[in-house]
């Protein structure tokens, strides 16, 4: 299951859509970067809520790597049980 789940990060990762959404994902997180830098009297609150969005667009951006790794790590683990199990019988 898991090298199918690979398979179908890699395809998000090299379509047109995920383009789209990573452009449109780093414009935003540029817009609220400059946001709170060209705002001397903006409330901490606000600043907090800014950086947090900030994290959270970059953490999304990172997903499909850091899924793929996972995923890819799990496969080896599995693959490795496999010719654990084969050398035992």
């Amino acid at each position: 299951m898991s090298k199918k789940q690979v398979k179908a990060i890699l395809n998000l990762q090299s379509s047109d859509g995920w383009e789209l959404i990573k452009k449109v994902m780093e414009d935003e997180i540029l817009q609220a970067a400059m946001q709170i830098g060209e705002n001397p009297n903006m409330e901490l609150n606000e600043i907090n809520f800014r950086r947090g969005a900030i994290w959270a667009a970059n953490r999304m951006l990172e997903l499909p790597d850091r899924l793929k790794i996972k995923l890819e790590n799990e496969v080896a683990l599995l693959q490795r049980d496999d010719i654990k199990s084969d050398k035992d019988i």
